[in-house]
């Protein structure tokens, strides 16, 4: 059996070296009195004349402002201002998120797009907050570009993101995975050939998964992360804190489910409580900073990378995956 799992990067709530050298040479020497090769240039987008691409390291900060609005107006997390969401969002965003990204772009594995997140805050704008299952799914797919490609190494979570267009990250027994093509709607799909997210592989033949609101049954299957409840696919409600909590009613960011019931998180610095850390770990009731790669650890949750090393030392932020 093959496990696939699907990259959809809200899936991250909030959201041997890779890199291969490639020697080319001519067989004949270039003259000398041949011309001096053009300065390379950075590519730019054609609009604005801006680099195509951002710091792997900017990525909270070039994207909390077009989260935060969305998320109080859907009530995506327990906070009630903007400079709470802010706050919040900043610090769980680089405490747990942007050094993975950041680790994976410096491989060459990524890379942070300017027109990606162009396009998630106008999708943020106008999406109906039903619609929107995951932070970076739909309009906001586009937000980090893979550079790996076709059965380059790739992992879960975030590591899957990798891939590059027209591919995606098929995961083995092992949990380790690679990058395999990706199969338009209509056609034909196998292990080797995945359907995207938003498609299933339906007697060798990617078909259309249904959308939020959209009829449902047996065979016409719900998008990921979505249900199929008396015939309409729904997204998981989000309920406020103090309310009742389950698979169907999520709590919002900064808040987690404890006996059924959605309790706040703490930040750092503040008493852990039931509900423990929004973007550190508990250590003596207090929320600590997580540690770095190399550092001495007892349990995964208080590692950066998220996890804690046979040895008691806090794991790489990469995957071993793509060592």
């Amino acid at each position: 059996m093959v496990v696939v799992f699907v990259a959809a990067c809200g899936g991250d709530r909030l959201a041997a070296d890779t890199t291969s050298e490639t020697v080319a040479a001519d067989s004949d020497a270039a003259p000398d009195d041949a011309p001096e090769p053009p300065e390379e240039t950075e590519v730019t987008d054609v609009e604005t004349s801006a680099p195509a691409t951002l710091d792997a390291r900017d990525y909270c900060e070039a994207t909390v402002e077009l989260f935060c609005p969305y998320y109080l107006r859907c009530g995506r997390m327990a906070v009630d201002t903007l400079e709470a969401c802010r706050a919040t969002f900043l610090e769980s965003c680089n405490a747990r998120y942007e050094p993975i990204y950041a680790a994976l772009a410096e491989r060459g594995a990524l890379s942070l797009s300017r027109a990606g997140i162009e396009r998630c805050r106008a999708h943020l704008e106008a999406v109906s907050c039903e619609a929107q299952i995951f932070d970076l799914d739909g309009g906001c797919d586009a937000v980090w570009v893979g550079e790996v490609g076709l059965d380059g190494a790739c992992a879960p979570g975030i590591e899957s993101f990798v891939c590059e267009a027209g591919t995606t990250c098929l995961i083995g027994l092992d949990f380790c995975g690679r990058c395999v093509p990706l199969a338009a709607p209509g056609e034909a799909c196998d292990l080797e050939r995945r359907c995207p997210e938003d498609g299933l592989c339906v007697e060798g033949a990617c078909v259309a998964r249904a959308a939020v609101g959209e009829g449902c049954d047996a065979e016409r299957r719900c998008r990921l992360g979505a249900d199929c409840v008396e015939g309409t696919c729904r997204a998981p409600a989000i309920v406020a804190l103090g309310e009742r909590c389950d698979q169907a009613h999520r709590c919002p960011y900064r808040a987690a489910c404890v006996g059924g019931v959605c309790r706040q998180m703490a930040l750092l610095g503040e008493p852990c409580g039931q509900a423990g850390c929004a973007s550190g770990s508990c250590q003596g009731g207090v929320c600590v900073a997580l540690s770095d790669p190399g550092a001495a650890c007892e349990r995964h949750d208080a590692c950066r990378s998220g996890r804690c090393e046979e040895g008691g030392r806090c794991a790489s932020l990469i995957n071993a995956c793509l060592e």
